[in-house]
């Protein structure tokens, strides 16, 4: 495992879910990383519930860009839970998701008054 990693930016990728799967895990055990861009990667539904889990257990991470990710709102929704219990995340980008109006607004009612920047 790396140990001095702190920015990855992995935008454009198209590693899919199983792509979001295997960073998921590896968000699960890392302890230094602090920015990660996975922008314009077709995680999907699973990816972005893969990622919502690792989110539960990371507390290093301030820094996330999930944009056009296809998460949908069942994305979103996973994406919301793990905000209840993360409280580093201070910058998250799921713009462009098809979160729909149930997943938008739980992952507001989420992000709550944490300061830094919630972009939907």
């Amino acid at each position: 495992m790396n140990t001095t990693l702190t920015e990855l930016n992995l935008k454009g990728n198209s590693l899919g879910e199983g792509g979001g799967q295997t960073i998921a895990a590896a968000l699960r055990e890392n302890h230094t990383l602090t920015e990660l861009n996975l922008g314009y990667n077709s995680l999907g539904e699973g990816g972005g519930q893969a990622i919502a889990a690792a989110l539960r257990v990371n507390t290093t991470l301030t820094d996330l860009n999930l944009e056009h990710n296809s998460l949908g709102e069942g994305g979103g929704q996973a994406i919301a839970a793990a905000l209840r219990e993360n409280h580093t995340l201070t910058e998250l980008n799921l713009e462009h998701n098809s979160l729909e109006e149930g997943g938008e607004s739980v992952v507001c009612q989420s992000w709550g008054n944490r300061g830094g920047t919630l972009e939907l």
